[in-house]
């Protein structure tokens, strides 16, 4: 698992490049350009959250009760849900009025996965 309140830059994420790339024009999508998106994660609660396949609910359990809420609300109430590369989905939901969020990126084969089957 991995957790990032800061905007992510390329090479600090455990995921392949090519997702990467594919996550980061998601991150884009509302903002006229980076700067200018990294600029809202500097003032707006935003979280990033990858569930790699191996991280089981144990692991998620053991973290901190703020970030399994985290996790359950994204799970629960997604914006939106949409495929990232061959192997990932990508949720959004948003938790306030001034936009900040909850961006869950998961592996297909996170058995936590299948929650967002039905979003």
């Amino acid at each position: 698992m991995y957790v990032s309140f800061n905007w992510p830059e390329p090479g600090q994420l455990p995921i392949p490049e090519v997702v990467y790339t594919e996550l980061l024009s998601h991150l884009l999508e509302a903002f006229s350009s980076e700067g200018s998106a990294k600029q809202y994660w500097n003032e707006i609660p935003t979280v990033l959250i990858i569930l790699e396949a191996e991280d089981s609910s144990d692991v998620i359990n053991n973290e901190t009760d703020e970030l399994q809420n985290q996790i359950k609300f994204a799970l629960t109430y997604p914006e939106f849900v949409t495929p990232i590369g061959e192997h990932y989905r990508l949720a959004l939901a948003i938790f306030s009025d001034e936009g900040a969020g909850i961006y869950l990126l998961i592996h297909n084969q996170n058995p936590i996965a299948k929650e967002l089957d039905d979003a």
